[in-house]
């Protein structure tokens, strides 16, 4: 019997070989996110060519290439926690897990510093780009980004110019995505545009440099979209407006306040409205301010509602939202600076009276669409002031332009009543009537305007005996870390719900007041039946010679006022909501998923042409027939 292979199983080993081949190579195909060396994720855009005389006309180009690191100037990268998800509106799409997306174009020197007789980057007079504007000469090269809520109607959000030769080498993000768009989803992109040259003859004549150069110019374009999780499936439950509309009585600071006349444009019409959502109760403090009451798994934000078309408003054609590019706001102190169609400010002042301000520029043009509520931000404790200064004009009438305003303050906060304590050194949550020898922290879990008051009684010797000591009696901070011995008495209250709750935690070894802690017999019982001959068992329960003194405590003392019938126990609330854990993704990566079903083909493909081979050389008749010369196929 011949021991090489017949001609029919190598054809049969071809085929197979080229099936495993073209079957990986499938397999990769699949839209994978690569990483950078940062590990932020590379995102593929596509390469245009264009002539010395061409103004990068992209919407016409007829073909283009696939961006990589070997044809672009550098790489465009994501930054942050960046997921890839299933392509939207024909788009890479990508989930970002904790709201924070920076935009990166690394790049280096290479071609700015490149010789003259080799492809190196030229000053480009271009003004435009596909027919738009950039504000400027392209230069030593541009980034020029765009924004987009619906992908039709776009904004700029970014144009660098001269930027490869102002700044040669760059890894830093050049745009940090606002919450406002990827709480939303939002499209992004990016158009990179440089020329370049190379020197093809050199040549003189009187003196009078004649070289001759070719010319290329390149377009690099990225368009992806980008939403965060925090708050895209949030559903829009009951609601409470607020604000109103005003024409401003100083023109130029948007401040005070003037009656909208019968004959002023915006009279018997409004741009839209803001509302929130997400909330469990709202109620009015003292000033008359609304008060939004959250629980545990609430999202509390913040929608505008947009009611007109800002190029037709009220349905006319010669009255719209124009841009107010010279824009003060005195309330807020911000300006002069360009408010674009429409500045929307957000104050918020946390616990301790510090503030910060938010401001989106251009916001009704970028941030809202016709008809549709936009979600403008996802609220946690603290008190809020919002502000949406506008510009209206209409065409052909004297003193067309005026200023309007809508503003408003309202405040958040937690509805519960609880506080946690954790033992320092297991990590794990303390109940009412625990006892720790470790001590133990305070957890609010983000509560911040609860009044929490902790009292630390001790056993100090008496004539009478041990009685009990009061050491401390005083206020608590979240955070707070407590290892002293004694039996920790902690008080809580919410001014807006008038509940209170009370723990108390024992922290130590001494046998009287695990006993006091567990039996809620007073101190000097407790020492009667000591001396009595009765013993204290390591849980704190009393043996006595016939029976066992066990719990009279319940397992939390929480008395809510007449005013609300919510009850706060520790067994219906969920702690963990809103403390902030780590969570790790385990979850096997695509990569590693796709070499292993290709190793399995390919182990499938070897399997098979083996036994294949095995049948063909048992039979007599084929090796008979071979060995005498055989025919071909």
């Amino acid at each position: 019997m011949r021991t090489e292979v017949k001609p029919m199983i190598k054809r049969m080993i071809t085929r197979l070989s080229s099936f495993v081949v073209s079957a990986v190579m499938l397999l990769f195909l699949v839209h994978i996110p690569t990483f950078a060396e940062n590990g932020d994720t590379a995102v593929v855009g596509k390469l245009y060519e264009f002539g010395e005389k061409s103004e990068y006309e992209i919407s016409s180009a007829e073909s283009y290439t696939a961006t990589t690191k070997d044809n672009t100037y550098g790489e465009f990268l994501l930054g942050g926690n960046v997921k890839s998800v299933a392509d939207k509106n024909g788009v890479p799409a990508y989930e970002i897990a904790d709201g924070e997306l920076s935009l990166i174009y690394e790049y280096d020197d290479t071609l700015l510093n490149a010789g003259i007789d080799s492809w190196h980057l030229y000053s480009d007079s271009t003004e435009k780009i596909d027919g738009k504007s950039i504000g400027g000469e392209i230069k030593k090269g541009t980034i020029w980004l765009q924004t987009s809520m619906d992908r039709m109607n776009w904004t700029n959000a970014v144009r660098l110019r001269n930027i490869f030769s102002t700044t040669p080498t760059n890894s830093e993000a050049f745009y940090t995505a606002k919450d406002i768009e990827l709480i939303n989803g939002c499209y992004y992109k990016v158009v990179v545009a440089y020329e370049t040259r190379i020197r093809t003859e050199n040549s003189n004549f009187l003196f009078i440099d004649t070289d001759k150069f070719n010319y290329k110019k390149y377009a690099e374009v990225y368009e992806f979209y980008a939403y965060t999780s925090n708050g895209n499936a949030d559903v829009i439950d009951k609601t409470y407006s607020l604000g109103k509309r005003v024409r401003v009585e100083n023109f130029d600071s948007y401040s005070g306040e003037t009656a909208i006349s019968e004959k002023d444009p915006h009279k018997d019409w409004d741009l839209g409205n803001f509302f929130v959502s997400g909330y469990t109760q709202d109620i009015t403090d003292e000033n008359g301010n609304v008060v939004f009451l959250k629980n545990v798994g609430d999202k509390v934000a913040l929608y505008f509602r947009l009611n007109q078309d800002i190029d037709k408003l009220d349905g006319k054609d010669n009255l719209s939202i124009t841009a107010d590019t010279d824009g003060y706001d005195e309330y807020f102190e911000k300006g002069p600076m360009n408010f674009g169609r429409g500045a929307l400010f957000i104050k918020y002042t946390d616990r301790n009276n510090e503030s910060e301000i938010i401001i989106y520029t251009d916001y009704l043009k970028a941030n809202t669409s016709f008809g549709a509520d936009t979600k403008v931000q996802l609220f946690e404790e603290g008190d809020y002031e919002v502000a949406l200064d506008y510009e209206v004009t209409e065409d052909g009438f004297i003193d067309s332009e005026g200023h309007y305003r809508i503003f408003f303050k309202f405040s958040v906060r937690n509805g519960n009543c609880m506080v946690y304590p954790f033992d320092i050194v297991t990590g794990s949550e303390l109940t009412n009537s625990s006892m720790t020898e470790n001590g133990f922290r305070l957890d609010l879990a983000k509560s911040r305007y609860l009044n929490v008051n902790i009292k630390r009684e001790v056993l100090k010797d008496s004539a009478d005996g041990l009685v009990e000591d009061t050491r401390f009696n005083g206020p608590a901070k979240d955070g707070a870390e407590y290892t002293e011995e004694g039996i920790y008495t902690i008080t809580v209250s919410n001014n807006y719900t008038n509940q209170f709750t009370v723990k108390k935690i024992y922290v130590g070894t001494n046998n009287i007041l695990r006993a006091y802690m567990t039996t809620g017999l007073s101190i000097p019982e407790i020492n009667n039946l000591v001396a009595e001959g009765a013993t204290i068992l390591d849980d704190g329960t009393i043996k006595l010679a016939d029976k066992v003194v066990e719990s009279e405590t319940e397992a939390e003392t929480t008395q809510p006022t007449e005013a609300t019938t919510e009850t706060t126990t520790e067994e219906t609330v969920d702690v963990m909501a809103d403390v902030d854990t780590e969570k790790k993704d385990n979850s096997v990566t695509p990569i590693v998923i796709l070499i292993a079903i290709g190793g399995v083909v390919l182990v499938g493909a070897i399997v098979a042409v083996v036994m294949m081979k095995k049948k063909v050389d048992s039979n007599p008749k084929s090796s008979e027939t071979d060995s005498e010369g055989g025919t071909e196929e």
